[in-house]
C-alpha cells in the first residue's frame, strides 16, 4: 500500500503542513503512523479522510469539530454501504493523479536538460 509524506499530503490536498496537523490534533479518528524517525505517514484512507474534512470545513464552512461529527455519522449512518463504494473509487482516482503528477515531473525534469 503507497505511503504518504506529510509534505505529499499537502501538495495533493493543496493545504499547509499547519492545517494538516491541526486537524489530526482536532479530529481523533484521524492518526497516521509515524515512521523509524517519527515523520508521519498516511495511507489511501488517510489521504480520503483529508479530503472529506478539507471539503467540509473549507467549501462547506463547517467548523472542524462538525466536521468531524458528520464524517463519524456518515461512516455509522445509512449511507455507510455508498460511502465504502465511494472510497474505493476515490481511492483508485487519488492513485491515478499521483502517476499523473509523477509523470509531469518525469516530463518537466527532460524538458529543462
Amino acid at each position: 500500500m503507497r505511503r504518504y509524506s506529510i509534505g505529499e499530503v499537502c501538495r495533493i490536498l493543496e493545504v499547509k503542513p499547519h492545517i494538516v496537523r491541526y486537524w489530526e490534533q482536532e479530529i481523533g479518528i484521524l492518526s497516521p503512523t509515524k515512521d523509524i524517525a517519527g515523520r508521519r505517514e498516511y495511507c489511501g484512507a488517510d489521504l480520503q479522510l483529508l479530503f472529506r474534512i478539507k471539503h467540509l470545513v473549507q467549501e462547506r464552512r463547517y467548523t472542524v469539530q462538525g466536521a468531524a461529527m458528520q464524517i463519524l455519522e456518515e461512516v455509522s449512518g445509512s449511507h455507510a454501504d455508498a460511502t465504502a463504494r465511494i472510497r474505493v473509487v476515490r481511492n483508485e482516482l487519488l492513485e491515478m493523479l499521483d502517476k499523473v503528477r509523477r509523470r509531469d515531473a518525469e516530463t518537466m525534469g527532460d524538458d529543462t536538460e
